[in-house]
C-alpha cells in the first residue's frame, strides 16, 4: 500500500521562518548576560537618579517660597504643587527614555553596522549576530505583512458590519410595513385583494423582502468569512461567536 501524500503546507505556515538553526543555537556566554544584567541595573538606577533630581527640584522651590512646613499650605496651593512635581516627574522620565533611546540605538547600531559592512575584520561577537540580523529582516517583513492583512480584514470586517446593519434596518421597516398590510387585508390572500394597486404593492414588498433576506444572508456568510480567515480567537469572544455561527433561516 502506497504511503499516503503528505499534505501540502499551510499559507499561515510560518514556523520555518520563526524557528531556525541560527536563532535556536545562539546563546550568551555567562560574561555576556552578566553584562547585560548590569547594563539593565545601570539604567534603572540612571531613571531613578532623573526622578530624585526633579523631586529635589520641587524641595528646592517649597524653601525658596518660605514654606518651612508643607502642612501649612492650603488645598489649593498643594494641589497645584503636585500637579507641578508630577509634570516635572513625567518630563524627567520623559528626559531619559529619549537620551537612552539614543544611547541604546547607537549601541545597537554601530556593531550591526560593523557585522555587515566588516566583512573579514569583523570581530568574532560582530560575526555572530550576523546570521541572526538577516533573519530578523526576515521576520520584520512578516510582521509588515501579516500587519497589512490584518488591517485589510478589519476593513473589511467593518464594511460587511455596516452593510449587515443597514440590511437589516431595511428589512425591518419593511417588515413593519408588510405586517401593517397584513393587517389592512387580514386573512386575505395576494389574489384575494379587489384593488390591482393595493395586490401589486404586497407582490412589491414581498419580492423586497425576499431580495433583502437574500443578501443578509450572504453579508452574513461574508462577515463568518472574514472572522474565521483572519485567524482572530472568534469562539472567546460573543459577538463574534454570534456573528460565525448565526444561521438565520430563510
Amino acid at each position: 500500500m502506497a504511503d499516503a501524500a503528505p499534505a501540502p503546507p499551510s499559507p499561515n505556515d510560518y514556523s520555518d521562518l520563526l524557528q531556525t538553526n541560527n536563532s535556536d543555537a545562539f546563546a550568551f556566554s555567562d560574561t555576556e548576560k552578566l553584562a547585560l544584567d548590569l547594563y539593565d541595573q545601570l539604567r534603572e538606577l540612571e531613571l531613578q537618579r532623573s526622578l530624585l533630581q526633579a523631586q529635589e527640584g520641587g524641595t528646592y522651590r517649597l524653601h525658596a517660597a518660605h514654606v518651612p512646613n508643607v502642612s501649612a499650605l492650603s488645598d489649593d496651593v498643594l494641589e497645584e504643587q503636585l500637579m507641578v512635581a508630577e509634570r516635572e516627574a513625567m518630563e524627567a522620565k520623559a528626559e531619559y527614555e529619549l537620551r537612552n533611546r539614543i544611547s541604546h540605538n547607537v549601541l545597537v547600531m554601530d556593531p550591526v553596522l560593523k557585522a555587515v559592512h566588516g566583512g573579514e575584520s569583523a570581530e568574532y561577537a560582530e560575526k555572530r549576530i550576523l546570521p541572526l540580523i538577516g533573519e530578523n529582516d526576515v521576520v520584520s517583513m512578516l510582521h509588515g505583512t501579516l500587519a497589512e492583512r490584518l488591517a485589510y480584514l478589519t476593513h473589511a470586517l467593518s464594511d460587511a458590519e455596516r452593510g449587515n446593519l443597514a440590511a437589516k434596518t431595511k428589512n425591518n421597516e419593511l417588515s413593519q410595513t408588510l405586517l401593517a398590510l397584513a393587517e389592512e387585508v387580514k386573512a386575505q390572500s395576494i389574489e384575494d385583494i379587489e384593488s390591482p394597486r393595493l395586490r401589486n404593492q404586497v407582490e412589491s414588498i414581498e419580492k423586497e423582502v425576499k431580495e433583502l433576506r437574500r443578501r443578509s444572508k450572504t453579508l452574513k456568510g461574508l462577515i463568518s468569512g472574514a472572522i474565521v480567515g483572519s485567524g482572530i480567537n472568534w469562539a472567546e469572544d460573543e459577538e463574534l461567536c454570534e456573528l460565525v455561527l448565526d444561521d438565520e433561516d430563510d
